[in-house]
């Protein structure tokens, strides 16, 4: 691993890191960079992809909300050779994504540059357009907080639930990804701090994109293990409660009981890939006698029907692959706490395959792999 501190002599972060970018591009490394950039009304920021080193301005890598999930937009980019490589800058929760995607085929890892950023936590779009409305400037104020290694939300105001119970704020690390650019206990205001494989900074350096003098953060390691065993804590107290909220059909119908099979999550969710869905299919496009008949059957029927049977199915095709970036909540116009049924589930299905989701381009998904004892365990369930 190579590592480089930058000092930015004067500059602000955003500014280093858009003249880094902006080297990167004219460099032809890359084609082409997906980058999050400040939106017409200038209180949110979205994903675009960048050809013009000039149209950098107005990028910012740690803005503190999501309103898209990049690896949905990436397999978009990617999932056929688009004949160049695009540097993209992405999230912990983003680029664990990514590697699952690469497994199901749905990405091509060679036509990308993978940017890693350490993740402060995210505020919902409506939140973030708040504090920016209010003469705020939410990264900034994070990025000075995670120089000491503890960010905390602006007053009145909350990180997305998913973000509260992550436990990887830290860039996931080369080879997963091609660069990581730390901010856990960097001081941004003064420094950037960069890590790359020895293959990629020795191209980056040759380029004149980054220079690598081996001056290592030792602190934001430290950072990142406490950081990830508190997270685990909450995590683990959050699920347990809310397990009991879903121990039983009742208790799941009852959760859903608001859903209105709008496709949201299932649309935003970077993990359910499918080009075609069975829940957008002639098969669940029924007529009015079938509708009827059912209501004439039972006395009464759920309209829409089958919310319940379109989460299960959803569980049941890709829980095990969930990275936990709960774009389903974001999406979910009702509120409903999607992202915690699927951690639920997932925390406990991840456990018994011994996987974790983005862990590694080798591991070969579950959901793709037979194994024949695959659900044996030591105290002889599954059986």
């Amino acid at each position: 691993m190579k590592t480089t501190t930058i000092e930015l002599a004067g500059s602000a972060f955003n500014d280093g890191i858009r003249a880094f970018l902006g080297r990167l591009l004219e460099s032809g490394l890359v084609g082409s960079l997906l980058v999050p950039k400040k939106t017409t009304g200038g209180d949110n920021y979205v994903q675009a992809l960048i050809k013009n080193p000039a149209l950098l301005a107005d990028t910012d890598i740690s803005a503190p909300v999501m309103p898209v999930h990049a690896a949905r937009i990436i397999s978009n980019l990617t999932f056929r050779d688009p004949g160049e490589k695009i540097g993209v800058v992405v999230r912990p929760c983003e680029a664990r994504a990514l590697v699952e995607l690469v497994k199901f085929q749905q990405i091509t890892r060679d036509s990308l540059f993978i940017i890693a950023v350490d993740c402060l936590g995210t505020y919902e779009p409506k939140v973030f357009a708040g504090l920016v409305k209010a003469g705020g400037d939410p990264a900034a104020d994070l990025r000075r907080q995670a120089a000491s290694g503890a960010c905390a939300p602006a007053d009145g105001a909350a990180f997305r639930s998913a973000c509260e119970i992550c436990n990887f704020p830290g860039a996931i690390e080369p080879p997963l990804v091609d660069l990581v650019v730390g901010l856990w206990g960097v001081d941004s205001e003064k420094e950037l701090y960069f890590e790359a494989g020895e293959e990629t900074a020795a191209e980056l350096s040759e380029k004149g994109v980054l220079e690598f003098n081996d001056r290592e953060n030792s602190g934001r390691r430290e950072i990142l293990a406490r950081l990830s065993e508190e997270r685990v804590k909450t995590r683990d107290t959050v699920l347990d409660e809310f397990s009991g909220r879903v121990s039983s059909l009742k208790g799941i119908q009852e959760l859903l009981s608001t859903c209105m099979r709008c496709h949201n999550c299932m649309i935003n969710c970077p993990i359910c890939y499918c080009r075609e869905c069975v829940f957008r299919s002639p098969t669940f496009e029924h007529t009015p006698d079938q509708y009827l008949g059912w209501a004439e059957e039972k006395g009464a029927i759920r309209m829409p029907a089958n919310t319940v049977m379109f989460h299960l199915t959803r569980l049941n095709h890709m829980v095990i692959s969930c990275i936990g970036c709960g774009m389903c909540d974001t999406a979910c116009p009702n509120d409903i706490p999607v992202m915690s049924l699927f951690r639920t589930v997932g925390r406990k299905t991840q456990a018994m395959m011994e996987y974790v989701p983005g862990r590694s381009y080798d591991e070969p998904a579950p959901a793709t792999t037979f194994r024949e004892n695959e659900l044996e365990n030591e105290a002889g369930c599954g059986h």
